[in-house]
């Protein structure tokens, strides 16, 4: 089933999106280290948010959270998220061992309460061999087990939009997306997540490679 959004989530969403589409029109045609797409993305997201409402890499410690089988799914202690967008002007990210801003918690996650939007950016062409499904799927298993729980530990406040979105640009193979649906077909992610990709704003131009002499 379909999550249902109100009317504020739909405009969130339509700005989002739109920062997506740019981003993979634009840069899916260029060979670049992942962290070089990420400032990409990000620089598109300032556009349409702000500078004080963007920012990269909070840290949510999910040692001590909730069994789901999403969580099982995900390695480690804890989680960085690529992207987030904030619901107010001002970035202010507790983490959970910060001494300066250290989130009360314990671990973090009640950051999403100032969440509007927090997303996962997956690149193909900075894989060699294409994406991992593995990983791809991991990422979906990770926002589905941050709003489960979110959901879980603070009932009745307004929750983030969640975003996989993944830049199908790997210069010689196109990512199966298939694939990818049977391996979610066994552990359904929450529906809110959404993956964009396939449906919404496609890669219409990939990476040439140069010519081997």
């Amino acid at each position: 089933m379909a999550a249902v959004i109100g009317e504020k989530d739909e405009a969130l969403a339509r700005k989002f999106e739109a920062a997506w589409s740019v981003f993979a029109q634009t840069c899916g045609q260029y060979l670049a280290p992942e962290p070089t797409y990420q400032a990409w993305f990000a620089h598109y997201l300032i556009s349409q948010f702000g500078i004080d409402r963007v920012a990269r890499e909070p840290i949510i410690k999910k040692e001590h959270f909730g069994d789901s089988p999403w969580k099982a799914r995900v390695l480690g202690n804890h989680v960085r998220l690529d992207a987030v967008v904030t619901r107010e002007p001002g970035v202010r990210l507790p983490h959970y061992a910060n001494r300066l801003l250290r989130a009360k918690d314990g671990t973090g996650l009640q950051i999403l309460k100032d969440l509007a939007v927090i997303s996962e950016l997956k690149v193909a062409a900075t894989q060699g061999a294409g994406m991992d499904h593995t990983e791809v799927a991991r990422d979906i298993y990770k926002m589905s087990m941050l709003l489960d729980e979110f959901e879980r530990q603070h009932p009745g406040a307004p929750m983030p939009l969640a975003y996989v979105c993944i830049l199908d640009n790997h210069p010689r193979r196109a990512y199966d997306w298939a694939h990818l649906q049977r391996r979610l077909t066994d552990v359904p992610p929450d529906p809110r997540v959404r993956i964009l990709g396939e449906q919404y704003a496609p890669v219409t131009a990939r990476p040439v490679l140069p010519a081997t002499p």
